[in-house]
């Protein structure tokens, strides 16, 4: 049985009675008469990430600028407010958190909701990244929140399916209730009645494995029946989707532009989760889809033309970029400065480390995640990474290390690059900011399991097929050399393996052999996905040092970074960073470590291989190619047996007729 959360219409007419007495955005459930002809101008911003601060990133042919940081934000939206008045409605589309230190104190602050009530943001949804904290870690958020301030933005949420019997997400049940969180808003604008929504899609539900028990219903059927109950029950002029869902250069898998065709009363897509920048709206039938990339670097502003009886048309179209020239709104500046103050004495207080402290240093530019995405495939930086998960797991094991055949990495889990000068802790946990560990602290702690030779050579075949599927689902790797090629069989592209031993040697991999893997604990729980993307042609069991089966990521795999003190001492990815740079010598006399130019491109640890040759195309082949090769050539037999049928049958026929003359 599926679960629902929705608020009744007479409880939510009083919360929003509440919430305008107490200086919220006046939200309205009862009808208005919308003007023959408005204008709507609305702001919109998505994948903010904890993003407080502003940020470097490269320019084109320059030194790197900044860009983002609230402060800034909050004086453009001031800006367009004082110009437009209550023309506007300031929306975003999820995954608030979880991507700097500040989401650190994400569930004891809940800063992120604070600062964009301040923010004066009208409604919002939630994205994937925001149930990493795992439900019950969501529920102190939004709890610390409502306790914290008096007015907060609508939350709108409609495809959040609780569990039957509570448990394991009871404790979010309730403080959703609480928030409230709802299915749908319903908010007036110059006697324009806005109806809004949001939805979490199908590519961003894969990626939300601590949500558990917490599901998601399909986000198009959902829409369907949102878009129906607010057209038809709210009568509403206008409807507004906030969708954690995306747009893709691949048509068939942007599955914002297949929203729109199969809802078509939806007037505008607010388009989050893949950080896409859109420069000019998608305009599939009248539905408007717009997106702002991520992080707050640009506000996004689209101005609607209303005309009672025909409905809104796009009438103008930007993306503010929020630069070095755009002014700090003082306020919320300061309680930026309060909250760092807060992480340095809290979560960064147990690692040794400071906000602001320069770890090393850089002579290069590393590649942007931009580059990774356009350009995928072996990364600097992605060997950087799993080079530090063998030293730091290592480093902590001492004397009792077991060797580290391999580490893996997914490009999804890599949240930024590192820049030529000074790298900072906050810089160094921006690259790695992901996940939650069982200790309940901020950040994924490094996992390792032993796997087969053959299930290894499965794990790498994620990079040749499953990643075409999933462009985050590429890996990075280190320990391991490998070719494949892509004109083979799908799941069975790999051709050559060899693994690093420790004695630094490298030798051809042995499918009995087994091998320990380490890496982070979301992609241990994820190891079941190949499996899935592959339909069960693929399997990776994680297994203890004897062979035998491991079902639970948590039974004895993660890592302890000492033994004599009571418990499991996490290893945290970013630390396990930070420790790998504090290794490398000073080579300029100044005192900071210094990266070495090795990682300045790929190491050359995986590359393609394309060949047509019969051989390269099947040689060594697994069941997959082998099992293709017996299904084509049973329909070339099939084939050639219909063409014979069918010749006789014409000669026959031919026969007949010259006998009947």
């Amino acid at each position: 049985m599926q679960h629902r959360f929705c608020v009744p219409k007479a409880i939510l007419t009083i919360v929003i009675i509440l919430l305008i007495a107490a200086g919220g955005p006046p939200a309205a459930v009862g009808a208005g008469t919308p003007p023959a002809g408005e204008r709507l101008v609305v702001l919109f911003t998505h994948d903010l990430h904890s993003y407080f601060l502003p940020q470097a990133v490269l320019s084109s042919g320059g030194p790197p600028v900044e860009q983002g940081g609230y402060a800034r934000l909050m004086t453009l939206i001031r800006e367009e407010r004082s110009r437009e008045g209550d023309r506007t409605l300031l929306v975003d589309a999820g995954d608030f958190s979880m991507g700097t230190l500040f989401h650190t104190a994400f569930m004891t602050e809940a800063a992120e909701l604070r600062l964009m009530a301040a923010m004066g943001y009208d409604a919002m949804t939630l994205g994937n990244h925001d149930f990493d904290f795992h439900p019950a870690g969501l529920a102190k958020a939004l709890r610390a929140a409502r306790a914290a301030e008096q007015r907060l933005p609508l939350l709108v949420a409609s495809n959040v399916l609780f569990s039957p019997d509570g448990r394991g997400d009871a404790d979010l049940r309730g403080a959703f209730r609480e928030y409230p969180v709802a299915p749908y808003a319903v908010v007036e604008r110059r006697g324009i009645r806005i109806g809004l929504f949001g939805i979490i899609g199908r590519d961003a539900q894969t990626d939300t494995p601590f949500a558990k028990p917490v599901a998601f219903a399909d986000h198009v059927e959902t829409s369907k029946r949102m878009a129906a109950l607010l057209r038809e029950q709210e009568k509403v002029d206008l409807i507004v989707c906030l969708s954690h869902t995306g747009t893709s250069p691949v048509k068939k898998h942007s599955e914002d532009e297949l929203l729109a065709r199969a809802v078509p009363d939806i007037d505008v897509i607010i388009s989050g989760h893949t950080h896409t920048v859109l420069p000019a709206p998608i305009v599939i039938g009248k539905t408007i889809i717009v997106a702002a990339g991520s992080y707050g670097a640009f506000l996004g502003r689209l101005t609607l033309a209303y005309a009672k009886g025909s409905g809104a048309t796009p009438a103008g179209y930007e993306l503010i970029p929020v630069t070095a020239q755009t002014p700090d709104d003082p306020s919320l500046a300061r309680r930026i400065a309060g909250f760092k103050r807060d992480i340095d004495h809290g979560y960064l207080a147990a690692t040794g480390y400071r906000f602001d402290q320069i770890v090393a240093e850089s002579g290069f530019d590393m590649e942007t995640l931009e580059y990774a995405y356009t350009n995928p495939g072996e990364t600097g930086i992605g060997d950087l990474i799993t080079d530090a998960f063998r030293y730091a797991i290592r480093r902590a094991e001492g004397a009792r290390y077991e060797h580290v055949h391999v580490t893996v990495q997914p490009l999804g889990h890599i949240r930024g690059s590192l820049l030529k000068g000074p790298i900072s802790a906050d810089a160094l946990f921006r690259v790695l900011s992901l996940g939650l560990g069982s200790d309940g602290m901020p950040g994924y702690p490094l996992v390792a399991y032993y796997v087969t030779g053959r299930d290894l050579k499965d794990l790498l075949e994620v990079e040749t097929t499953v990643a075409e599927l999933k462009q985050d689902a590429h890996l990075q790797f280190s320990g391991v050399k490998f070719s494949y090629n892509p004109r083979r069989v799908p799941f069975d592209r790999v051709t050559a393996v060899a693994v690093q031993d420790s004695a630094g040697q490298f030798a051809a991999l042995d499918p009995e052999k087994l091998y320990r893997v380490g890496l982070n604990y979301y992609t241990a729980q994820m190891v079941d996905y190949v499996r899935k993307a592959s339909h069960g042609l693929l399997a990776v069991q994680p297994r203890d040092r004897t062979g035998r089966p491991v079902t639970d990521a948590k039974e004895g795999i993660v890592i302890d970074a000492d033994l004599l003190t009571p418990g499991i001492q996490e290893i945290k990815e970013w630390v396990a960073l930070a420790a790998y740079l504090k290794s490398f010598p000073d080579r300029d006399g100044n005192g900071v470590p210094d990266l070495p130019a090795r990682y300045r491109q790929p190491a050359g640890r995986f590359s393609a291989a394309p060949s047509w040759n019969p051989v390269a195309l099947v040689g060594g082949g697994n069941a997959i190619t082998y099992g293709a090769m017996g299904i084509g050539l049973l329909i070339v037999v099939l084939t050639a047996g219909l063409v014979f049928l069918a010749v006789r049958l014409v000669r026959r026929k031919l026969t007949d007729r010259s006998s009947a003359f």
